[in-house]
């Protein structure tokens, strides 16, 4: 149950963040309707600046983190930088859709950023007199200050809004017509007619929550009856060896799918799209077939099959996007580069040749990382011990006996884990000869193909446990989300718990702590 909790926890987290302040653009195109935006490979940047900023003494100066959502390679990407002692910054980043909206948090803001290919978006931060931060940004598409400040309101009364309490022993065909009406209701009645909000700012919100709230409800049917099993007060004292799981849904259940019409280009905007086309490309029950050498032309006539009276159309945005995340999910699933026959179909299919651009420079990066892993002798794939999962985590620490153990539980598709790291990267460095092993843990939520390709950026000790082990681990220790962290004495105590990163300063005290005692 654990797991469950931790994954839709940080799932509702990171979309609660991002989407709070995706929607804070508003376009001068001279009507009440966002612009179009296209697959379009290129460069974008950032210009910044904190207007008065003044660096507290004895203190780093702050980092900045810019997330991207990458509808063609199906991933949010992550990008770093140190805000200077004059309070600039700079991004520089690649984009696969433009206009995009990214994500930029720090100490000093939190809150969106408008890119566009081939553009530079000047960004000035600023506090108002209550000590707010605000912002001032330039750029062809303008912004609506109200908008930002409305929409984390909005956002949070979304997720507030409950979209299912009621018998875990509703029909598929039930349940998928409550939750459309619920999710049309929340729309209606918290982002349409809502008179905070810009009519550019509610199809932000609207296109964004829809994905997210059918990801997390109408394509999560047997965890939702599971939830809904643990909250009946009849169920009280029993665990969840007592919850008979329904069966999958058939695939007519699906047909919800047309009531979203993913022809929309407007989902370009949305982080949650490539979420939803990985969600069909991997569900058992549409059970659509792994791309592989197929043209593509052949492979979308299998695909139209199961899916066109689904989706109501057998043309448009919605196939060529699939066919792109097949590809993408070719990357993740197998760690392994296309192949000549691969690349030849994507040629000859896709008419945007950014599509072609994109996935060309994702198979070289994807050739790069495996050279750079023959050559990285810092990384160690783990087999978990094979004991009771009782005894797992002290038979993994007893491993690095003599030795102070950080220990890091993570997810790839967890953005707050992935940036902590990044954030300790300068003092793993300034560690890296001293008595201390970094141990990471994961689970099979985190698709083994990423997996594999982040932990040789990571470095350090690996796990992969299985989502019983990892359940259970996590509720033993009492954590309700991730990033959670442990940390051991050379003797193998526990000496510290974290849920949550607690800053590299806090982190650094423990350690060092930790070193001294020896």
């Amino acid at each position: 149950m654990m797991s469950s909790i931790v994954n839709f926890s940080k799932r509702i987290l990171t979309a609660s963040v991002c989407l709070m302040f995706f929607y804070s653009c508003n376009y001068t195109n001279n009507t009440d309707r966002l612009p179009v935006p296209e697959i379009q490979a290129g460069m974008a940047t950032v210009a910044g600046r904190v207007i008065d900023f003044q660096r507290e003494e004895g203190k780093l100066l702050p980092d900045l983190s810019l997330s991207i959502p990458h509808p063609v390679t199906a991933e949010t990407a992550y990008y770093e930088t140190i805000l200077n002692e004059d309070g600039s910054f700079f991004f520089e980043v690649p984009v696969e859709s433009s206009p995009v909206v990214g994500f930029i948090q720090s100490e000093i803001y939190l809150g969106g950023v408008c890119l566009i290919a081939g553009e530079e978006t000047q960004l000035e931060i600023f506090k108002d007199e209550d000590d707010n931060p605000k912002v001032n940004m330039v750029n062809s598409l303008g912004l609506t200050s109200d908008d930002m400040v409305n929409l984390v309101e909005v956002a949070n009364d979304i997720l507030l809004q409950n979209t299912y309490s009621g018998d875990e022993n509703i029909q598929p065909e039930d349940y998928r017509i409550h939750i459309i009406n619920r999710i049309d209701e929340i729309m209606e009645t918290v982002v349409d007619n809502n008179p905070k909000l810009s009519n550019q700012a509610k199809q932000f919100i609207s296109m964004n929550y829809h994905l997210f709230l059918m990801r997390e409800d109408l394509f999560k049917y047997p965890r939702k009856m599971f939830h809904a099993f643990r909250r009946n007060p009849e169920n009280e004292g029993k665990n969840e060896d007592d919850f008979i799981p329904p069966p999958e849904p058939d695939r007519s259940y699906y047909a919800f799918l047309k009531h979203f019409n993913l022809n929309d280009p407007l989902y370009l905007y949305a982080d949650y799209y490539h979420v939803v086309l990985e969600s069909i490309l991997s569900n058992d029950t549409l059970n659509i077939p792994p791309i592989k050498d197929m043209p593509v032309k052949d492979w979308l006539k299998e695909v139209k099959i199961i899916m066109a009276d689904l989706i109501g159309a057998d043309t448009g945005l919605f196939y060529d996007m699939l066919a792109a995340n097949a590809y993408a999910k070719h990357f993740k699933d197998e760690n392994r580069p296309l192949s000549n026959k691969q690349k030849e179909n994507i040629r000859s299919y896709f008419k945007n040749p950014s599509f072609t651009d994109i996935l060309f420079a994702e198979n070289e990066r994807i050739i790069q990382r495996a050279q750079n892993h023959k050559k990285d002798s810092h990384t160690v794939i783990n087999k978990t011990p094979a004991v009771p999962k009782e005894d797992l985590m002290n038979e993994i620490i007893s491993k690095y006996k003599g030795k102070v153990v950080f220990v890091d539980f993570w997810a790839t598709w967890c953005g707050p884990c992935l940036a902590g790291m990044r954030k300790m990267n300068p003092l793993k460095e300034d560690l890296k000869d001293k008595n201390i092993e970094f141990v990471y843990i994961s689970n099979t939520s985190s698709p083994v193909g990423i997996w594999e390709k982040e932990v040789y950026k990571i470095g350090g000790e690996h796990y992969y446990l299985t989502q019983e082990e990892w359940r259970y681990v996590l509720d033993s220790l009492d954590f309700d989300y991730i990033p959670s962290y442990l940390l051991y004495d050379s003797s193998g105590k526990l000496k510290n718990k974290s849920d949550g990163f607690p800053g590299v300063e806090k982190m650094q005290a423990m350690i060092e702590e930790c070193l001294l005692e020896g």
